[in-house]
């Protein structure tokens, strides 16, 4: 076995400009928010998550649990032009993420679209 064999595996990242000490406080928040919001849906204050979960959509978190969750939620309720809404920005934001490899972004984005094509399936069906 060569060196280069032996040598361990690096994942690349893409190349973005470098992380400031801003983002990560903004990410640490979010991520904050996001365990708030989870905790909050679990104790029944759905109202409370939405409203944390909204902020990180609106903020951009390049993670998919805000999103997820909104849909969840929104799907839950039959408010599926907000479904569509969040599933959108979080294609937006997934696609141009720089925190992500690019195979991620791409499996992430597919699973948002995916879903998105359910929501607009149903709104179709729901509208007829």
């Amino acid at each position: 076995m060569c060196a280069a064999e032996r040598a361990p595996r690096r994942v690349r990242r893409p190349a973005g400009p470098p992380e400031t000490l801003e983002d990560r406080w903004l990410l640490e928040a979010q991520t904050a928010r996001n365990l708030e919001g989870l905790s909050a849906e679990h104790d029944g204050e759905v109202e409370t998550a939405i409203a944390l979960y909204e902020r990180n959509v609106r903020e951009g978190f390049p993670g998919d649990l805000p999103y997820g969750r909104l849909v969840a939620i929104y799907e839950k309720r039959g408010a599926l032009d907000e479904a569509e809404r969040v599933l959108r920005r979080a294609i937006e934001v997934i696609e141009g993420s720089q925190r992500r490899t690019a195979s991620d972004r791409r499996a992430t984005v597919r699973v948002f679209k995916n879903r998105l094509k359910l929501v607009l399936a149903r709104k179709g069906r729901d509208a007829g």
